[in-house]
């Protein structure tokens, strides 16, 4: 993924925090200390996964996929949202290969901007990717 040098610069300084606050907490606490560092490193990695994993698959998507065209037939909101103006929204499409091959219904979910979401409506055609080694991994160009 590609992130700003102000993220990265904010990532590097949350790590540094991160460990340094872990270590407090354990010289301070012993045990328990221990025990609510492992915790909260499990809820970092948690949310992490969550926030991040569709992104780093749509990044994957982009590099390796192949372009297509897709029809949006249906749009939902999940309730996760990111910095409060990306939400993740599930899409159902129907996907027609740029090689000419039979359209097929993939859904998906994918963070749209919420200025955008009146652009993201049923019936919209929309320029797509499609993993190569598995047709139905599908995301937004």
């Amino acid at each position: 993924m590609n992130f700003s040098f102000a993220a990265r610069v904010g990532m590097v300084v949350g790590i540094i925090a991160a460990v340094l606050g872990a270590g407090v907490a354990i010289a301070a606490a012993g045990l328990p200390g221990a025990i609510l560092v492992a915790v909260m490193l499990g809820v970092m990695v948690v949310v992490f996964g969550i926030v991040l994993a569709p992104q780093a698959r749509r990044s994957r998507l982009n590099r390796i996929g192949v372009p297509a065209e897709a029809v949006i037939l249906s749009i939902a909101e999940t309730g996760w949202t990111l910095n409060d103006n990306y939400g993740l929204a599930r899409l159902r499409l129907q996907v027609e290969p740029a090689d000419g091959g039979e359209p097929y219904e993939v859904t998906i979910k994918s963070y749209i901007n919420r200025f955008e979401i009146p652009s993201y409506q049923p019936g919209v055609r929309l320029p797509v990717v499609v993993d190569p080694s598995d047709r139905t991994r599908v995301a937004v160009a």
